[in-house]
């Protein structure tokens, strides 16, 4: 297999699943704001936050309002992580590939490029903007769905499902890192209940949840959940799991195996129910840069 197929194989799933991620927090913080309308605690901030690119962010706007966050996240050409620039990425990504894919997955990318790319997000009714996020959401899971249905299981199917999960577990991570660290101090709902269900609504976690939990959802149960369950597709040890096995059906991963195989030793070592806020940000925060060493190393091996 060609080293720019896999490169672009790779960097193609890496962006979808992107666009799935940043739609999802959008989608949460909108609708809390629009449940609590009074409430001046919930801002947009964090979802820049998240991302890193406050300094990005900050060279253009003056204020974390909707409209700035919103136009930033869906449209700003200098934003790398916009859903325009995460679409533009795809659709350049899969034309050199896309002989090698269904063609359901082409026609499933371009319904999703036409869904958003053009289309300026403060001329969207703030009622219609949920609609429009819930469908940008459905079309990623349409792509990914057409891809797992449809594509023979080989080399160029393990590249996606690798650069899926790589993309998943970094975005599970940096969204529990915001939202359990950068909490907002003016906090007059019952954030100590609203924020966990936030984080659960996300990353569409309620359900699994609540089958494994007994009481409400509350800090040290969440965080477990999130990072530590075995069988949930969206938590971290999961998905690092699922990572082991792409690199086990890749050549030349001995490496790569072993790198991942110490990530998911400190996962299953670290007691996280009991991390205070410092120990657990620091915790996710060496998470982040050990998937990044793990990234360059995929990159090196393969591109």
């Amino acid at each position: 297999m060609l080293s720019r197929s896999a490169k672009h194989l790779y960097w193609l799933a890496r962006y979808i699943e992107r666009t799935e991620n940043i739609a999802r927090m959008i989608d949460v913080n909108l609708e809390l704001i629009l449940d609590f309308p009074d409430d001046h605690s919930l801002n947009w901030k964090p979802l820049i936050d998240t991302l890193d690119i406050n300094d990005l962010f900050e060279n253009k706007y003056k204020k974390y309002n909707e409209n700035n966050v919103l136009n930033f996240l869906f449209e700003d050409s200098r934003n790398l992580s916009s859903l325009n620039n995460c679409l533009e990425m795809s659709k350049y990504n899969i034309e050199t590939i896309k002989d090698d894919l269904p063609k359901s997955a082409n026609i499933k990318l371009n319904e999703l490029y036409d869904h958003v790319v053009g289309k300026k997000i403060s001329k969207i009714h703030k009622r219609k903007k949920l609609h429009h996020l819930t469908q940008i959401v459905s079309m990623t899971q349409g792509f990914f769905g057409a891809i797992n249905n449809n594509l023979s299981r080989g080399y160029e199917f393990e590249f996606i499902r690798l650069g899926r999960f790589i993309e998943r577990t970094d975005m599970i991570s940096r969204i529990i890192d915001c939202l359990c660290i950068s909490k907002s101090e003016k906090q007059t709902h019952d954030f100590s209940t609203m924020e966990w269900l936030s984080m659960l609504t996300t990353l569409s976690a309620q359900d699994a949840f609540r089958k494994v939990s007994k009481g409400e959802a509350d800090r040290e149960e969440v965080i477990s959940f999130l990072l530590k369950n075995d069988s949930f597709p969206r938590s971290v040890y999961r998905a690092l799991l699922i990572i082991e096995e792409c690199l086990k059906n890749l050549p030349k991963s001995k490496k790569l195996l072993l790198m991942n195989s110490k990530i998911i030793k400190k996962c299953e070592r670290s007691r996280l129910d009991n991390y205070d806020d410092l120990k657990l940000h620091l915790f996710l925060e060496n998470l982040e840069k050990d998937l990044s060493k793990v990234d360059l190393k995929i990159q090196s091996i393969y591109f």
